[in-house]
């Protein structure tokens, strides 16, 4: 055997002498009931070809972090855009996205899978362009009902005049939206009843899945609208949505076509924006 395929089989020994000792080491842990996390995962030593990064690193800033490669960029990029950066009469737009958000959202953390019979804390209603105006009705029906009750409106002319501007809203700052998604957070009912204040963190992680998703697709504009507080809130809301007594509306996942899809996320955020204390 000459020198050169000696080492080829010496290297080739130890590759797998070191994959197999991995595993070895993974199984024992389960067994013992070690935790095992990603970082003892076998490293990858074959790339898939055609794979895709899922998001644009060009932005990341390896001076902060010289460990992030992909995350990171992901959540800065997120964007939202409002109604006037809204493409006027966009075309169809396809489900897969959809689905594809709603996948993002499955993937938020929550505590309910630990127990069996317990379902994810989020709800979402995906309103097309009849159910959205039905839902923009109610609104108003609602208001026509109870705005003497509010106290939001001096007078029955001030009320007037913001019914008129939000109806005009429908076919206006509303009439290019694709969808509007219904935020739900329901109140668990099985084995074991989490805190609120859980299950609405559960649920605006999971909106927080949405939104960085969305920005994968650059002609999509999004943004989570918390709606009219009131009408929101309302039981007429929750009959709309078929929400649970205890369930609450957090508002609406509003996914449009952009004006201009080459829009750039361009902050910047200090770190001294974050009250931080290091303990040590």
């Amino acid at each position: 055997m000459s020198s050169q395929n000696a080492s080829i089989v010496a290297t080739a020994s130890t590759v797998l002498l070191g994959v197999a000792w991995l595993v070895a080491n993974r199984n024992f842990r389960r067994e013992k009931g070690v935790a095992v996390t990603d970082a003892d995962s076998l490293p990858s030593i074959v790339g898939s070809e055609g794979d895709e990064d899922i998001c644009d690193n060009s932005n990341s800033d390896s001076s902060i972090n010289p460990l992030d490669l992909t995350v990171l960029p992901c959540i800065r990029n997120r964007r939202s855009i409002f109604p006037n950066g809204f493409k006027k009469n966009p075309p169809a737009l396809d489900e897969g996205i959809i689905h594809s958000l709603l996948d993002a959202a499955l993937y938020g953390p929550f505590h309910g899978k630990c127990y069996a019979g317990n379902q994810h804390p989020a709800k979402f209603v995906i309103l097309g362009k009849e159910s959205m105006v039905d839902m923009q009705l109610l609104t108003l029906d609602y208001y026509d009902v109870h705005w003497k009750d509010l106290g939001c409106w001096s007078s029955e002319e001030v009320y007037q005049s913001f019914r008129n501007c939000t109806q005009d809203e429908i076919t206006g700052r509303w009439g290019p939206v694709s969808y509007m998604i219904a935020i739900v957070m329901r109140r668990q009912a099985g084995p074991k009843r989490f805190p609120e204040w859980e299950e609405a963190a559960a649920v605006a992680c999971a909106v927080q899945n949405m939104h960085t998703q969305s920005t994968k697709f650059k002609h999509l504009a999004c943004y989570w609208s918390s709606w009219h507080n009131a009408a929101r809130d309302s039981m007429e809301m929750k009959k709309f949505l078929d929400m649970g007594d205890e369930d609450k509306c957090m508002g609406f996942f509003i996914v449009a076509q952009a004006k201009n899809p080459e829009f750039q996320v361009r902050r910047t955020r200090e770190r001294s924006l974050l009250d931080v204390e290091w303990r040590l």
